[in-house]
């Protein structure tokens, strides 16, 4: 068995065992020397062990530039002499120099003197260009220093997508110098919901946080050396109260209102007005700002969730229906979406939203629809037969903030396409990606626990091939992972709790959603009490 996460396309064992120690030698041909600048920093922050970076290709680990290789792709070689790595690209070398450091078990070996690999070939190469996982910082805020750890371990798991929730109804959390009403008010709230779904209770204390455009600059370039692409999601025309409280003018009514507490606050369901200029204007002007901050070619807008009652009493958004003959405020909606699709376009930019945006006739092509919705969207596949991208984020498998009783680890691991009535061979799919909405993620314990070993199942459904999946396999090989995870720091959750059983799964689902949204993870609590206590 290769420990590896995610497991690699193939490999074949050999005879013998590369032995590492502050003496080896490292080289790169010019393409790759920011890998190998990563992989020998990484290996003397795991364990204390600096290899000797050198300019000759006698090394015995050599980075080789190979375009022959797919893009993420790479070759890895290990003999009892040497290690050849072969890549086409930054991403190919990076990732193959982070399969060296699990195979060498770099992060347990404190201050060791040298670190051992046994011989393996491996062709490696990811299944899905989108291998994305989504943080929602509007309900909970988190800061650099968490989404840095966190970018961490997307890379060391050949995860690529950061989808980064930044604006909802409880929060706007990126600076904009336009707008400055946007931080100066909708960063803030009175109080935030602390139980359930099914309960108002509220934790009364001023509750703020945001990142400025120097900070988002700096996360940016931090991740774009880990090969980790950071789309922003800026909500519209919905989830938007917080962007509403601070220019009241967005709405219809145009009334004043505060940041909401609840998530069924009744001001959740005021959205942007579609027939006024000036909401064009605010959202061409953010997606300016905000595409001077995030290069990627794409830009998340959200567009689900979105009540029409205040289009259907709002004179303007009544008028652009009978202006451009809409058969509905459904169809207003396809006309908002389509605007800001255009103007991202003439950006070089293509639109993201859930798949709710499908609901109107005639959406541009180039926009990518995000899969989430729990049962089967059959305008999905015919978006994807008319031209149309997707990316599948399927509710029971990929919502991570929700108990393991409702999203079992298995869940993640074994979705397939299929299940939501797609074609497994549909080169339209752009990939997959976990979600973790900070509704009830308060803290970064809470979030390593929603998290891992989320994570990892993650990976491999979007690198490994299907054919080479096998999820009692990966169990075995998961926990001997875990010492890695414990070693991080990171309070994951207990292997018994993965996938619980029908019975726990029913009790867990409804205080969940009915009484108490935290009594999971209180159980985990318990196990790390007497974790802690064993190992004293």
């Amino acid at each position: 068995m290769i420990h590896l996460i995610p497991r690699p396309a193939f490999y074949e064992e050999k005879y013998g065992e590369f032995v590492l120690n502050s003496t080896t030698a490292v080289y790169a041909d010019p393409p790759l020397e920011a890998a190998r600048d990563y992989f020998v920093q990484s290996i003397e922050k795991a364990c204390g062990i600096r290899p000797a970076v050198v300019v000759s290709d006698k090394a015995a680990i050599r980075f080789l530039y190979d375009v022959r290789l797919p893009k993420e792709g790479y070759r890895l070689e290990c003999t009892s002499e040497r290690i050849i790595v072969q890549a086409s690209s930054h991403a190919g070398a990076l990732y193959a120099g982070i399969s060296i450091r699990q195979l060498m078990l770099a992060e347990l070996m404190d201050h060791a003197r040298v670190l051992t690999m046994h011989a393996v070939v491996i062709e490696d190469k990811p299944r899905y260009e989108w291998r994305g996982l989504l943080l929602d910082e509007s309900r909970n805020f988190f800061g650099p220093v968490t989404v840095k750890r966190l970018l961490d371990m997307m890379a060391y798991h050949k995860l690529n997508v950061l989808h980064w929730h930044l604006t909802d109804n409880e929060g706007w959390r990126i600076e904009s110098k336009k707008y400055p009403e946007l931080t100066e008010v909708g960063s803030k709230r009175k109080g935030t919901q602390t139980k359930a779904w099914g309960k108002k209770d509220v934790e009364w204390i001023p509750y703020d946080g945001y990142y400025t455009q120097a900070e988002i600059k700096e996360i940016v370039a931090y991740a774009e050396r880990l090969n980790i692409m950071i789309v922003p999601e800026i909500d519209m025309p919905a989830h938007l109260g917080a962007a509403i409280a601070s220019y009241p003018e967005l709405s219809c009514r145009k009334l004043p209102m505060e940041v909401p507490i609840l998530h069924s606050d009744p001001n959740c369901s005021i959205i942007a007005c579609a027939g006024d200029d000036f909401t064009f204007k605010f959202a061409y002007d953010i997606i300016d700002e905000m595409a001077s901050l995030f290069p990627a070619p794409y830009f998340h807008i959200g567009g689900d969730e979105a009540p029409k009652k205040e289009w259907k009493k709002c004179p303007k958004c009544q008028a652009v229906i009978r202006k451009y003959n809409l058969k509905n405020e459904e169809e207003l909606q396809g006309y908002f979406n389509n605007k800001i699709a255009l103007y991202l376009k003439r950006k070089g930019k293509r639109l993201i939203g859930w798949n709710e945006v499908l609901k109107a006739e005639g959406l541009e092509h180039s926009v990518i629809a995000q899969y989430w919705t729990p049962l089967k969207d059959p305008r999905v596949a015919d978006h994807l037969r008319n031209g149309g991208s997707a990316i599948l984020s399927k509710h029971e498998a990929f919502y991570f903030d929700m108990p393991y009783a409702m999203v079992p680890l298995r869940n993640t691991y074994r979705f397939e396409p299929e299940q939501l009535g797609l074609s497994n061979r549909n080169d339209d799919i752009l990939g997959v990606e976990g979600t973790l909405w900070t509704e009830w993620i308060m803290t970064q314990e809470r979030l390593d626990f929603q998290t891992y070993p989320r994570l990892e199942a993650l990976a491999e459904t979007a690198w490994t091939p299907a054919s080479q999946k096998n999820y009692a396999e990966f169990k075995e090989r998961l926990v001997k992972f875990l010492p890695v995870l414990d070693k991080l720091g990171i309070t994951y959750c207990p292997s018994h709790m993965w996938d619980p059983s029908l019975w726990r799964r029913l009790r867990v689902t409804t205080k969940f959603h009915v009484s108490d949204a935290h009594c999971e993870y209180r159980r985990a609590l318990t196990h790390y009490k007497w974790k802690k206590k064993k190992s004293k």
